[in-house]
């Protein structure tokens, strides 16, 4: 048991690398396979060294158990969540919508990142073949974007070809709920048809967050990184509980 642990323990440290280097140091998140791969390792010392072994059975097992229950729950919890996620992916009909809504995403410097690429890569497909629809491009300016994401956003769907009097540029949001929520007030048909587009394992936050809003909407999924799944899954998973918890999203 020892080995698997400490084999796990480095496939997490090495996945971190793997995330880092494709996106940053500054991504959001990638802390976690850190601390999962010192879990790992801690679990490895505690099945192969006798003092941490001590040390271990020297817990109360009320406690221990406690954890253990504790631990249990929240896998549970994991793989809910992830039938949620899974379940956004498909998407919806995509019948004519009067709206597009592009969730931002990270932008270094002036260029898009690949995962917001691939959303504006989605949207400018939908666009070209339903030329009645406007696109609203939603994300204000964060740590190490020199210009706000809508912004960059936008000059990305021109260059793709998308008439710049289709576009809307909402620069204000700072989280997916402002993202909905400001978007919205660029919308001037009443009872709009709304798509949502974002990336395939965000699809069904974004959807269930505008429904919070009152806000009925389609998802549009744009596909994702293949590698970089096991990170975006995970940290998707803990913002649709967070979000739940705090009231932003309804099921």
């Amino acid at each position: 048991m020892g080995s698997i642990f400490l084999i796990a323990g480095s496939l997490c440290f090495l996945y971190y690398l793997a995330v880092v280097i494709y996106s940053g140091l500054n991504t959001s998140f990638a802390w976690f396979w850190l601390l999962a791969g010192l879990a790992f390792c801690l679990g490895a010392g505690v099945c192969t060294v006798p003092s941490l072994q001590r040390a271990f059975f020297g817990i109360p097992r009320i406690i221990r158990l406690g954890a253990g229950v504790l631990t249990a729950a929240g896998l549970l919890v994991f793989v809910l969540a992830q039938a949620c996620i899974i379940s956004g992916m498909a998407g919806g009909t995509q019948e004519h919508l009067d709206y597009l809504i592009v969730l931002g995403a990270q932008v270094r410097g002036t260029r898009v990142s690949r995962a917001l690429a691939q959303r504006l890569d989605c949207a400018a497909v939908y666009l070209k073949e339903h030329e009645d629809t406007l696109v609203i491009v939603s994300g204000g300016q964060g740590p190490g974007e020199d210009i706000s994401e809508a912004q960059a956003m936008a000059e990305y769907l021109e260059r793709a070809g998308i008439a710049p009097e289709r576009i809307r540029k909402e620069g204000r949001s700072v989280n997916t709920a402002q993202n909905i929520r400001f978007s919205m007030e660029w919308m001037e048909k009443e009872d709009p048809k709304v798509g949502i587009v974002s990336n395939d394992f965000h699809v069904f936050r974004a959807v269930h967050i505008a429904k919070a809003q009152g806000v009925k909407a389609e998802g549009i999924p744009a596909p994702s990184t293949p590698g970089m799944y096991p990170h975006y899954m995970t940290r998707e998973a803990v913002a649709l509980v967070k979000d739940l918890v705090f009231g932003n999203l309804v099921l």
